[in-house]
Order: structure tokens, then sequence, then C-alpha cells
């Protein structure tokens, strides 16, 4: 069993379609006192699991000290569209979509991250695999030269992860690979059918590509310098107009967060189950990842030093136009 604390070191997984879902919990009406959260992978951002009425009852303050509304996009760019718009007050953003939306000046009045929600490439636990088919000739990342890759979508996280091998190995990404967009459940569909030869296996997803005995190419902790390792992969992140104007409905919303995570360790076999109704997913799937050795490192205070050296990373990159002062775009007083 984990140690419970305010300062969580556990690990999580992945999940489900990309299909777009809506979800209410309690009467929202309008947006005032209510949370609106966007997140892509359910049950791997890990806020999506506030949404289950059998945790919801568990926690102390949804429902009562703020109403929760929650949507699921199929990318973080997505997710950052609906923070500009207004339509949503706290999202997962990744490495690569964070740094940008605020150098773009995309959303009004700025952003934050509030907590971290998964670490990447830390050598006892889950690392983001690139695979190719059993049978390919594709082993090794230079393979992929002249060959096309599976994305959920240019700009995300995952984008950047095949981005930072092909610097690191020569490959030109605009001109040597073809980047083709799609669903994460697609991907080895996707494979079979010829439509890329190689695709990106985030959380659960990976545990479908180990299943079908595909190759590994290359993982994470390949790409990203020793040095990084783990790094920050997603962000819990608030748009300034809500911390502005709810920050009393978003110190709740963050006290639930982290009983989520308590609940999760006490309750497991529970959580897999009501977790996989929920979501729709085989619950033998949702078991095989959900805090086991194959899911994410968790730490959700911000480690600054941490959150600037990846944000750095994708300056250097040149996925950002300017370098992003992480210290003046973060925050953890909500923990």
């Amino acid at each position: 069993m984990l140690p419970s604390s305010r300062r969580q070191f556990i690990k999580t997984g992945a999940v489900v379609s990309a299909a777009g879902i809506t979800g209410l919990a309690g009467c929202t009406g309008s947006s005032e006192g209510t949370i609106r959260f966007n997140f892509v992978v359910p049950i791997e951002n890990l806020g999506s699991l506030l949404d289950i009425p059998g945790i919801q009852d568990e926690l102390e303050n949804v429902g009562d000290s703020y109403e929760f509304e929650i949507t699921q996009n199929s990318s973080t760019p997505d997710t950052v569209n609906a923070l500009a718009a207004n339509e949503a007050d706290i999202g997962l953003l990744t490495m690569q979509s964070f740094p940008n939306a605020v150098t773009s000046d995309a959303v009004p009045d700025g952003i934050t991250t509030i907590a971290i929600d998964m670490w990447d490439a830390h050598p006892d636990y889950f690392s983001v695999p690139v695979c190719s088919l059993p049978d390919s000739d594709i082993t090794e990342p230079e393979d992929l030269e002249g060959r096309s890759v599976a994305v959920n979508a240019v700009g995300s996280g995952v984008h950047s992860v095949y981005l930072k091998m092909f610097d690191q190995i020569g490959i030109d990404h605009e001109e040597d690979v073809e980047f083709i967009e799609q669903g994460f459940p697609t991907f080895i569909p996707g494979l079979e059918d010829g439509i890329f030869d190689a695709a990106i296996f985030p959380g659960l997803f990976a545990v479908s590509a180990r299943n079908e005995g595909l190759t590994e190419v290359f993982n994470t902790r390949d790409a990203f310098p020793e040095e990084l390792q783990p790094y920050p992969y997603t962000f819990t992140t608030a748009t300034n107009r809500a911390i502005d104007n709810k920050e009393d409905e978003i110190q709740a919303w963050m006290e639930d967060f982290q009983g989520v995570i308590e609940y999760m360790e006490n309750n497991r076999d529970e959580v897999v189950s009501l977790a996989a109704e929920h979501f729709d997913l085989p619950e033998e799937q949702v078991d095989s990842f959900l805090l086991t050795e194959n899911d994410y490192y968790r730490d959700f205070e911000i480690d600054l030093e941490s959150l600037q050296g990846i944000t750095d990373e994708m300056y250097d990159l040149g996925l950002t136009d300017e370098q992003v002062d992480m210290e003046s775009h973060s925050t953890n007083q909500f923990f």
C-alpha cells in the first residue's frame, strides 16, 4: 500500500476512446460555482475519475462546494481551444501544448499550471513507447526515416516525443517523416491496415500493444536525456480567469482530486470496476494497468526545476517561439 499524503508518489495509467464525451455532476445550469474540466484520456488523466458517481460519493466537496462538468477532447490542443473560449476552467495540457499556449497568448488573461498530472520516463514506471508490427522491418528509430507514423494530434505531447528522437538521430521531421493524425484506439488497426508504419502508445493503449506483441522501436527514456528523467508530461492547468473568479471552487476541487488518489490506494479493486463500467472499458484492461508497474509516476506538487527543464527542452527543439519562465506560470498554492 502506498503512503497517503498531500505529496503523492503513485502511478496510474491510461485508457479509452478519443471520441468526445461530456458529463455533469449535479445540475450546473451556468458556469458560476462550477468547475469545468477538460481531459483527453479517461483514468490516465486522473481528474476524469471525479466524474464517477460511486467515487463522488466518497469525496468531501463535489456537489457541495462546487459542481463538476467534464468534457473529453481528442487532443490537448483542443483543450487549449476550450480554455481560450472560456468553455473550460481546468484542463490537461502537455509539455508541448502548454508553452505553446503561453507564447501564443492563446488564452485571454493567461493560464497557470496548478499540478503535475503525469511524469514520464521514470526508470521504475511506465515510459511511452513507439511501436511497429511484430513482422515489420522497423526495429530502430533510424528505420522511421521515409515512413509514416501515427499521432493523435500535431502539437500534442506525444508528437514532441517523436520530434525529440528525430532531432537526436538527425531525421528531418518535416521532410523525412509523414505524421498521420488519428485517435489512439485506432492505432493498432491502422498499423495492421498499413495506414501508417509505426504508432505511439501512452498508458493503457500500451497494454494492448504489449498484448499484440508489437515491436518497441524506442521509448521516451531513449528519446530524452537522462538528466531530464523523469520529466513532467501532463500538467493540470487552470485559466487565470478561473483562478481569479473561482479560487474557492478550485481549492475544493483540488482537495477532491487528492482525495481520489487516497481512495484509489485503499480501494483499488472497487475503483477498477467503477472506472471500467463508467468509461465502458474491459475490466481486465483497466486492471492490467491501474496502480501497476505499467502506470505513470505521479507526484502532483510542482517541481519547478523539472518543469522548467522540460519546457526549455521544447524551446530547444524549436517547438515554441520563446522561452517560458515557468515560475511565472505555475503555482503550488492549492496544495
